[in-house]
């Protein structure tokens, strides 16, 4: 069945930029936007291991059957610290999906990871990527099976915040993340659902943002990036 595009929702968006932080200087640049209302994804987009593809307005996410990493949908933008992405979503299979911010010259995380969210019916999680999971230190420490000590292990769980939701998978909802400083906050809905301090969040030059759908299918609209 065909989504019917909503008129409402540049107002959605703009309040829930407020509901994030009032009186902050507003992300009014747009640096990408999608309805997906084309015959197939701009040109704009890139992907990875993915079968995604455009079907009745909206971007589907779908993981191959044989593929052995999430579908991954990519758009490259010029390096920048902070940002917003504004995102609406469907589960229709897939038990999750998750957003990464990532720098693709940094090397010290694995493939420039820098941040990301991840967002399930039942739960919503926060990362800092560079500092923690993906520092590439860390993470050929335990892709070697070699156990962290105990002081990484506690300084891995300042670096995740996690949060229950309880959300409707046939419904759709709106999700908006900032990148602000050293700040990860997410909005679901127009309500702020989650939020993440962390040092690695605070780098200088993200410039890459994956969406990625866990095995099949994950519906999305109204897609849009937005600096300062």
């Amino acid at each position: 069945m065909t989504r019917m595009k909503s008129t409402l929702l540049p107002l959605v968006v703009a309040l829930a930029f407020c509901s994030l932080a009032v009186g902050a200087e507003p992300f009014s640049r747009t640096v990408f936007e999608d309805d997906f209302s084309g015959a197939a994804l701009k040109k704009e987009w890139g992907s990875w291991k993915s079968e995604s593809v455009v079907r009745d307005g909206v971007l589907v996410g779908i993981t191959p059957e044989t593929a052995d990493h999430p579908s991954v949908n990519t758009i490259k933008f010029a390096p920048v610290a902070d940002l917003e992405v504004a995102v609406s979503f469907q589960f229709h299979g897939s038990p999750s999906f998750s957003v990464m911010f990532r720098d693709l010259d940094y090397k010290g995380s694995h493939a420039g990871h820098i941040c990301h969210v991840a967002v399930s019916p039942k739960s919503l999680s926060l990362y800092d990527g560079k500092a923690g999971i993906f520092r590439r230190d860390i993470r050929e420490q335990r892709r070697a099976g070699r156990k962290l000590d105990q002081e990484t292990q506690a300084m891995l769980k300042t670096k995740i915040a996690r949060t229950p939701l309880k959300l409707e998978p046939k419904a759709w909802h709106d999700l908006l993340i900032r990148i602000e400083g050293d700040v990860l906050s997410v909005s679901i809905d127009g309500k702020e659902a989650g939020r993440l301090k962390s040092e690695g969040i605070a780098h200088k030059t993200k410039s890459n943002m994956n969406i990625t759908t866990v095995k099949r299918e994950m519906h999305y609209d109204n897609f849009a990036i937005r600096t300062r």
